[in-house]
């Protein structure tokens, strides 16, 4: 599907109201590396940032974070979102696929990436993968989660996907989600948060290294 195409498809379904909206839990990997031994706050990017539950947590955490959001109404309840919980992010709307594009800046030794890769359309991606290594400090660490199965044909990702496109990386970790884990980052109708847990969608999680020489 076009890249076009895909936006005007997740503006109209962020505004749906029966669909799922973000939850504002942190993702539970990300707060096992924040708060793990010896981790220092530093400059952090949250791509497909949404409602900012990850960027929020990471700001209270006293980290210098960058969002970057492509949907309107995403963008519009983040923030809300951040002034309600009275932080500081540094809100981008953009693409994904052109940080350049945007005063994001460079030199981010965390990149979170929490459903924003499988968004991106498949001619997308190497401009993708490009541009958070343009992005990422040498020896940034990437947390991914993203969908190996979802209702959108051509969408899914897939450990050999993440190895062709991140060339300059390391491929640190992937395991599968639980279910019980993904739903706890939604909210909204019982039906709808239904279809993350009745095998209709996989998430995985994977942990990524920049190269000392990526370019």
């Amino acid at each position: 599907m076009r890249a076009g195409t895909l936006r005007l498809l997740y503006e109209i379904e962020h505004r749906l109201p029966f669909n799922i909206v973000p939850s504002d839990v942190p993702d539970k990997d990300l707060v096992e590396v924040i708060e793990g031994e010896g981790v220092l706050p530093g400059r952090a990017l949250d791509l497909g940032c949404g409602n900012c539950r990850n960027a929020i947590y990471l700001a209270r955490q006293g980290w210098e974070v960058t969002g970057v959001e492509l949907i309107g109404h995403a963008l519009a309840a983040a923030r809300r979102k951040t002034a309600a919980a009275g932080v500081s992010v540094n809100l981008v709307r953009g693409d994904a696929s052109r940080l350049s594009d945007y005063p994001v800046g460079t030199g981010y030794s965390l990149i979170v990436d929490a459903c924003c890769y499988h968004a991106i359309a498949a001619e997308r991606r190497d401009d993708y993968a490009a541009e958070v290594t343009k992005a990422a400090a040498p020896g940034a660490l990437m947390l991914m989660v993203a969908f190996a199965e979802q209702n959108t044909p051509g969408m899914n990702v897939t450990e050999e996907d993440l190895r062709n496109r991140f060339t300059g990386w390391e491929l640190l970790q992937a395991a599968p989600m639980a279910p019980e884990e993904l739903v706890q980052y939604f909210d909204g109708p019982k039906l709808a948060k239904k279809t993350l847990t009745n095998g209709r969608y996989r998430a995985w999680r994977y942990r990524l290294r920049r190269l000392p020489d990526a370019a």
